[in-house]
């Protein structure tokens, strides 16, 4: 009895954070992708940075299109380590190209 209970609150536990996974994917690529839209309007970033930003955020939904084709009934953990891969490469790359010397024109109004 008191196994089965404790093996029970470990599933209430263990349960909404396996099914919160493939959200957390979306999330974070529509971060990275406000934080490239953001950095153009501030001009840290210009607009040839921003497409190349944008065509890595591109073929990261791309990987992740075909990872849902072949394994319908969810990502496996490889899939999420290679995503979480690519999306830590993203945000490096996001952070690296807003804090270099270039810039772009602020398009951000004045108050």
């Amino acid at each position: 009895m008191k196994r089965t209970l404790i093996a029970l609150a470990l599933a209430a536990i263990v349960a909404p954070g396996i099914a919160s996974a493939a959200p957390t994917v979306n999330v974070r690529q529509l971060n990275q992708e406000r934080r490239i839209d953001a950095g153009l309007r501030s001009g840290k970033l210009t607009r040839a940075e921003a497409d190349r930003l944008r065509a890595q955020q591109a073929s990261i939904r791309a990987e992740v299109a075909q990872m849902r084709k072949h394994h319908p009934h969810g990502l496996t953990e490889g899939d999420k380590a290679r995503l979480t891969a690519l999306q830590d490469r993203a945000d490096a790359a996001i952070i690296g190209q807003k804090h270099d010397a270039q810039r772009g024109p602020d398009k951000l109004p004045f108050h």
